[in-house]
């Protein structure tokens, strides 16, 4: 598996961009925590919990095996619906 996977979305008009439930789990985001964001030197953007202790190799570990957690869980043809809510956990806008 790549370790290095590529989701992509769009961002609402208010700025606002989902993270997959997946990766905020390996990344240690839960709702109400603080989190920074930041411009890396190749203009990429960073998020990450405010409290992080993991090195940069554990997190690396952790986000492969969120990813491979939902590896092959998803069929050609399933919904839309179906996706999104196994993505965003028990997330109720």
């Amino acid at each position: 598996m790549n370790h290095h996977a590529t989701k992509t979305g769009t961002m609402t008009s208010k700025g606002q961009v989902l993270i997959p439930k997946a990766l905020r789990d390996a990344a240690g985001l839960a709702p109400g925590q603080p989190y920074k964001v930041e411009l890396d030197e190749n203009g990429h953007v960073l998020v990450a919990p405010l409290d992080v202790t993991l090195d940069v190799e554990q997190r690396l570990a952790a986000q492969a095996m969120a990813l491979e957690s939902i590896e092959g869980r998803y069929v050609f043809g399933a919904s839309t619906d179906r996706v999104m809510r196994d993505l965003r956990g028990d997330y109720q806008p």
